[in-house]
């Protein structure tokens, strides 16, 4: 297995947690600012600013999408 993967394997679970906590930082800013924040509007909004980005960062390392999946993980 590529030295890649095997990082991948050992940091996906890490990745996907560390995406959620900069979602929730956003969402828990927007609280502080409006009060009265409509949650799923937030959360819309946050996750579109979010994909676009993920976009750009798609189409600068990955020609577009990035569709790589790395062999089954060893338990």
């Amino acid at each position: 297995m590529r030295a890649e993967f095997k990082e991948d394997c050992k940091y996906a679970d890490e990745i996907r947690e560390d995406t959620r906590e900069v979602f929730e930082k956003w969402l828990k800013r927007y609280g502080w600012d409006i009060p009265e924040v409509d949650d799923d509007l937030a959360a819309q909004l946050i996750l579109t600013e979010m994909r676009k980005e993920l976009d750009k960062l798609q189409a600068q390392y990955c020609g577009g999408i990035c569709d790589t999946e790395p062999p089954s993980c060893p338990s």
